[in-house]
C-alpha cells in the first residue's frame, strides 16, 4: 500500500489524543459510507502506519489503537487513536 497524501490539521487548544483516518484513493462518498465498517485496520497497521510514522518523524514504536468511534460517538468515522500525541487530526490517502 502506498501513501498518496497526508494532511495534518493541528487543533489549537485541543488536548485530545490525535486521530489518524485512512482513506483509499478515489473512494466516492457512497463507497466511503458503505465501507466504514469494513476498513482493513490490520493491513493499515502493518503497511501504512510505519511509513506514516517515518514521514511524520514519529518514533516507530508509537502506540495506536483502532476504534470504529475515533471521530465521534457514532461509528461513522473509524480510525486510529494515537497515544502521547495530542491535538492533531491526520488524514491519509492510500493507494
Amino acid at each position: 500500500m502506498k501513501i498518496q497524501s497526508v494532511k495534518v490539521d493541528r487543533q489549537n487548544g485541543r488536548y485530545s489524543k490525535s486521530r489518524i483516518y485512512i482513506f483509499p484513493t478515489n473512494e466516492s462518498i457512497t463507497d466511503n459510507l458503505m465501507n466504514r465498517h469494513t476498513r482493513p485496520s490490520k493491513l493499515y497497521r502493518k503497511e501504512v502506519l510505519p511509513k506514516l510514522f517515518e514521514q511524520l518523524q514519529w518514533d516507530k514504536n508509537t502506540t495506536v489503537k483502532w476504534s470504529q468511534y475515533a471521530g465521534c460517538s457514532c461509528p461513522c468515522s473509524p480510525g486510529f487513536i494515537v497515544d502521547n500525541v495530542y491535538g492533531a487530526s491526520i488524514s491519509v490517502e492510500v493507494q
